[in-house]
């Protein structure tokens, strides 16, 4: 029983993986999928390889003017340590990855772990925001029927009101004044040492928050990140022109929104199963067959996990990090989490 509370994670993220393949390959033309591989034209990789690098820079200086200039990182620091992250978000369940880059910098350049994940959270509101934007934006130019909308709505709901919440928190900040309070109740003063320890930590994490603040950091972190979105349209744009489908730019930004928001869904190593079928999904708006849209899916995520494992391999090897170093860290600092949780 412990064994499976411990890997409930996994399981979870493994069924919801299968019930998604099995959407996907119920009718699936395999002898279609195999075609679909061999017309593709490999030479526009020459092309999606340097700008999806490119984007992986630009987010690199998002998150340095998330923390507005009032830390030691550097924006190749950032650009490495954001892209590690998301390749070991890709490979572990539970965004170990955003965990295990909030830990690393930290103790690599002596800086506070919790501001730094109060930071990344922020960085990935601003992406569900930018996400958002280009959803909408294919709405109001394409497709507005109604399993659409409520898509948008969803995320719109999701984000928006994240933000706020957080906003709201950050401007207001109570933290201490709840947990002073909680201390003075008679049958919790004994606890005062631990209200004071988790106020701190708290408080410390919506340190990084500190953007909502200033206007010009969070302006400056809107822009790369839409910047970077942006990128990220043209790419799936020329890798679908790749398979012989010239549609209108909205394409990019339906695959991409949709493809973005399936990497919420809790799911096994490489979001197997919801990333596909939203792929599936969101080129079926314009008839693509499934199995065209599957071997794009592969393609496109074939692609860009490449990239960015060899991109974490250098940067492992220019630390001298050993995989055995990643994972103890890993399991510490989600101990250490659910501990102080």
């Amino acid at each position: 029983m412990k064994k499976l509370i411990k890997h409930k994670d996994k399981i979870i993220g493994l069924i919801i993986s299968v019930i998604f393949i099995a959407l996907i390959v119920w009718k699936l033309d395999f002898h279609q999928l195999i075609e679909t591989f061999k017309i593709f034209n490999y030479k526009v990789l020459l092309m999606f390889i340097p700008l999806y690098v490119l984007g992986l820079y630009v987010r690199g200086f998002r998150w340095k003017y998330l923390l507005c200039n009032d830390s030691k990182i550097t924006v190749k620091e950032a650009f490495f340590s954001f892209t590690t992250g998301n390749t070991l978000n890709s490979y572990l369940p539970a965004r170990a990855g955003d965990i295990w880059r909030a830990y690393h910098v930290g103790n690599k350049l002596n800086e506070s772990k919790m501001k730094l994940l109060g930071s990344i959270i922020l960085e990935r509101i601003i992406d569900g925001i930018s996400v958002l934007l280009i959803l909408f934006f294919a709405v109001l130019t394409y497709f507005k029927h109604q399993w659409v909308l409520n898509i948008t709505y969803i995320a719109a709901a999701l984000f928006l009101g994240s933000l706020a919440v957080f906003f709201l928190v950050f401007k207001f900040n109570k933290i201490s004044w709840f947990f002073d309070k909680l201390s003075n109740i008679p049958f919790l003063t004994q606890f005062e040492p631990f209200f004071t320890k988790i106020a701190g930590m708290l408080n410390k994490f919506m340190d990084g928050f500190q953007a909502l603040n200033n206007p010009k950091c969070f302006t400056l972190a809107f822009v790369a990140s839409c910047i970077a979105w942006g990128i990220e349209c043209v790419l799936t744009y020329i890798l679908i022109t790749g398979f012989g489908h010239h549609f209108g730019f909205s394409i990019a930004f339906f695959v991409i929104s949709f493809i973005a928001l399936s990497t919420i869904i809790p799911s096994s190593s490489v979001f197997v199963g919801p990333y596909q079928y939203a792929y599936i999904l969101a080129l079926g708006i314009y008839h693509i067959e499934k199995a065209n849209a599957l071997g794009i899916a592969f393609i496109h995520q074939i692609t860009i996990m490449l990239i960015i494992t060899v991109i974490s391999i250098i940067y492992f090897t220019l630390t001298d990090t050993k995989l055995e170093e990643i994972k103890a860290e890993i399991e510490e600092n989600q101990d250490a989490i659910n501990t102080q949780s």
